[in-house]
């Protein structure tokens, strides 16, 4: 067959453009197929045909499952909600509880870990001096924050469930806005992660990145100020953040 031949698609049978072949380990997937399979799915290049063909008769009995849901609780995040369904201990991640988008129905009994893991970026402040570009010193630095929630499950057809708790980055200046994220992180923990027993082995709240210190715990909570503390810069401040440089304070 030439390099540009047309292909079938050995789930529907159906002819597949040009740039609509999504390769199987086995075969060949169109997109049509390919996107009615679970949004959580990441291992396509590496699953037969068959293996395709039973998810599509999963996805296609969830539908059902998203019917009978019955939303009891909900987390809404900037891009996404959690939704959960107590009487049947089920929940599911989407930006809409609908057929139409069949978001996978997940007993809560298939996580196995939920944590907020928190990406911090430094940038350097400078000023110009003489025309040239130039650092203070000692060095000032700006800071902006990433929260990704990470939910990893236990189901026949993926692991894990990761989505953003921003949509842009946030400023350490931006005070109100990280307490926000923050806390609506902890809320999810705190919803998917209790059962009679209280919180399952295993959990982990805030995970944070070397040398991340926002001065915030999803495990302890928010950390009340007491005392005054130097910053790197050499300001003195009483608050979780330098108030010249809107470095967190260390704790």
């Amino acid at each position: 067959m030439g390099l540009f031949d047309k292909k079938i698609c050995d789930i529907c049978g159906e002819k597949i453009g040009l740039l609509g072949n999504r390769k199987l380990d086995d075969g060949n997937l169109c997109k049509n197929c390919a996107k009615k399979l679970s949004p959580w799915f990441e291992e396509r290049r590496h699953s037969t045909v068959e293996d395709i063909k039973r998810q599509l008769e999963y996805r296609e009995n969830n539908k059902k499952a998203v019917m009978d849901f019955g939303i009891t609780r909900q987390i809404s995040t900037r891009n996404y909600t959690v939704f959960i369904d107590d009487h049947k201990r089920n929940f599911t991640v989407a930006r809409k509880l609908d057929v139409n988008e069949n978001p996978d129905i997940v007993p809560l009994s298939a996580i196995v870990q939920c944590r907020v893991e928190v990406d911090r970026q430094q940038i350097e402040k400078t000023y110009t001096k003489d025309g040239k570009t130039v650092s203070y010193q000692p060095p000032i630095y700006d800071y902006e924050f990433d929260y990704t929630m990470r939910i990893k499950v236990n189901t026949p057809w993926f692991d894990d469930m990761d989505f953003r708790l921003n949509t842009f980055s946030i400023s350490s200046e931006k005070r109100d806005e990280l307490m926000e994220v923050e806390q609506t992180g902890h809320q999810i923990i705190a919803a998917l992660t209790q059962n009679d027993a209280g919180m399952q082995n295993g959990m982990s709240g805030m995970n944070m990145n070397p040398g991340m210190q926002p001065g915030m715990n999803m495990n302890t909570g928010m950390r009340p100020d007491s005392g005054s503390w130097r910053c790197q810069c050499g300001a003195e401040n009483v608050g979780r953040f330098c108030e010249y440089c809107g470095q967190p304070r260390p704790f």
